[in-house]
């Protein structure tokens, strides 16, 4: 059985791993690898998220914005249980999510 992580990082996803550029999931699995409610959910709380970093003059990035990521955390908690939502409901049993997001979103 396959572990589907959901975690952040810059210019990443919450399904680990993904396409940068698409939000299109890479777990290996077809049904969420396939799925465009997922891909567009992947895509738009990752844009989210890549908000909160601040770049420098040569364009890299150099700040996280811990209070624009709590005033949106409201945004980003109902993303992710879109998300969560649409995996399990697709889930055929070949995996399992692994949510390392939600409860530090509601503890923000």
């Amino acid at each position: 059985m396959k572990i589907i992580k959901l975690q952040l990082d810059y210019l990443q996803g919450p399904i680990w791993m993904s396409n940068v550029d698409t939000g299109k999931p890479l777990t290996g699995i077809d049904i969420i690898d396939n799925d465009e409610e997922i891909r567009k959910l992947n895509k738009k709380i990752a844009d989210l998220f890549n908000d909160y970093y601040e770049f420098d003059f040569n364009g890299q990035p150099c700040q996280f914005n811990e209070e624009k990521e709590r005033k949106e955390k409201y945004i980003m908690l109902s993303l992710l249980q879109q998300l969560t939502d649409r995996l399990n409901s697709i889930n055929d049993g070949s995996y399992i999510v692994e949510d390392n997001l939600t409860n530090y979103y509601k503890n923000l």
